[in-house]
């Protein structure tokens, strides 16, 4: 998660992927917020060179990564790249000299490490700050992250380049980036990379006009598999791929047992990593061949703009309305839970419906929440089946909460209001804190959980994090 702004003006505040930590710049200073749940949370404030910092990122956390006292944020500008430990908060490294007009920086294999792709997409320098050696790798495709991955646990880096008119995947160790494979790929125009979460398979879709293209390459490279779409399907009604997902590394033996290929027709062929052809093909319209499945709807239940879910007839999903305008037809959201054995999805064409699929066994549909507004994010908690679904919302800050084995709840959030509507959703993964999640806007942020009684649910809030920050310890450190 990153927060990046142009002009000087204020960034947003930024919360660490894992809810640990939140940041903010005021003018020229870096303020890092932490212990954010505790009685003793505190706040740090270090002392920039400049006052026009554009960029603001916290190193993500890994498996390899848990010590919470290597843990890095960046600030970046058009020129320097500043590297800060976070506890306690202190500069660490400096790049200076950086190229103006850069088209994304961030954090590499490790907190050690900074990826800066330069404009026009001419190179990729890879920073180090342990030994200040630099490495490039020349024309990426795209600076955006679907253009490139590093295999989890062992960190080989993965990238797609376009040196002149095909697309190229390459391989490169991790540390040094010595080039491992390089392969010309059959596609058209390569959208995207994503290494399966075992780190057995690397993933490359075609662009969708193209059909169905999705190629599989083993750890070090090579090809595969070519999947072009289910056996027995008119090529002339093949719309091609929107983006994929692959399920988790889950069981006892840590594999990623399913991937999913949304289509720009709004079906997502669900593929078995052990051959890597369509097992099932799931399809936004209602089964009306199956068992009707629970659906849940929101309904009003106050003029301020409270809501609840209501347990509606299933004919009630075919007269939900598609959106009139937005983005192309296709799947525009995929999301597995922590095991594997449920996948959330949202079609653009009635991006205000959560399809809920369960996989142990034969696939099927589950249940469908409808709401009144289109949905932003899926979030599953990271270790169990919660999810949490954020939908825009013009009345009330609200969040909405579904279990397979809960009755699903909204509940008022008690946050500033955003005239937009649009908030934004994360959980806080801290032992003794399983339920606590994020939740707020570019202003504030509020941490805490959801509490039920026999009446209604409520948000309790843990604590709050805004532009002023909160907190009863500073510590400053001037640079």
């Amino acid at each position: 998660m990153d927060a990046s702004i142009g002009g000087g003006a204020p960034l947003s505040l930024l919360i660490s992927d894992d809810g640990v930590f939140a940041a903010h710049i005021a003018a020229k200073d870096l303020i890092v917020y932490s212990d954010t749940t505790s009685d003793h949370k505190e706040v740090q404030t270090a002392r920039l060179k400049e006052n026009n910092v554009k960029s603001l990122k916290f190193c993500p956390t890994r498996p390899s990564n848990n010590n919470q006292s290597k843990r890095h944020v960046l600030s970046a500008n058009d020129s320097r790249i500043s590297v800060w430990q976070l506890e306690p908060l202190q500069l660490v490294a400096e790049i200076e000299n950086v190229e103006p007009n850069a088209l994304n920086i961030e954090f590499g294999g490790d907190e050690n490490e900074v990826l800066v792709f330069h404009a026009w997409n001419t190179k990729l320098a890879i920073h180090s700050i342990e030994d200040g050696r630099s490495s490039v790798i020349k024309t990426p495709k795209s600076a955006h992250p679907l253009g490139f991955g590093f295999r989890p646990q062992t960190r080989e880096f993965a990238i797609l380049l376009k040196p002149e008119t095909s697309d190229i995947l390459t391989i490169h160790q991790p540390t040094s980036y010595e080039l491992l494979n390089r392969t010309v790929l059959p596609t058209i125009d390569a959208q995207g990379l994503k290494w399966s979460p075992d780190g057995k398979w690397i993933a490359v879709w075609d662009v969708a006009s193209s059909g169905t293209k999705v190629l599989i390459f083993t750890a070090d490279g090579q090809l595969f598999r070519t999947y072009d779409g289910p056996s027995g399907v008119d090529d002339a009604f093949d719309l091609g791929v929107k983006h994929i997902e692959w399920g988790p590394a889950a069981g006892s033996n840590s594999v990623s047992e399913f991937l999913a290929v949304g289509k720009v027709n709004g079906n997502i062929d669900l593929l078995r990593t052990r051959t890597f052809s369509s097992s099932t093909t799931l399809s936004h319209a209602f089964p009306s061949d199956q068992i009707a499945p629970t659906v849940w709807r929101e309904r009003s239940t106050s003029p301020l703009g409270d809501a609840e879910y209501a347990e509606t007839t299933s004919s009630s999903a075919l007269n939900m309305s598609p959106e009139l305008a937005g983005p192309p037809r296709g799947v525009a959201i995929m999301a597995f839970s922590p095991d594997g054995t449920i996948l959330a999805t949202v079609d653009t064409m009635r991006s205000n419906a959560v399809w809920i699929w369960a996989l142990d066994g034969s696939p099927r549909l589950a249940t469908i929440l409808v709401h009144e507004q289109p949905v932003r994010q899926l979030l599953w908690h990271p270790s169990t089946p919660q999810l949490l679904i954020n939908a825009i919302t013009n009345a009330l800050p609200t969040v909405r909460w579904w279990s397979p084995q809960s009755h699903p709840v909204i509940s008022r959030v008690p946050t500033q209001k955003n005239e937009s509507g649009k908030y934004e959703l994360k959980w806080l993964s801290v032992p003794n804190e399983d339920s606590a999640f994020w939740f707020g806007s570019s202003d504030e942020y509020v941490v805490g959980y959801l509490s039920a009684d026999e009446q209604s649910v409520q948000f309790e809030v843990l604590n709050s994090v805004t532009n002023q920050g909160y907190g009863s310890h500073t510590s400053s450190l001037n640079r």
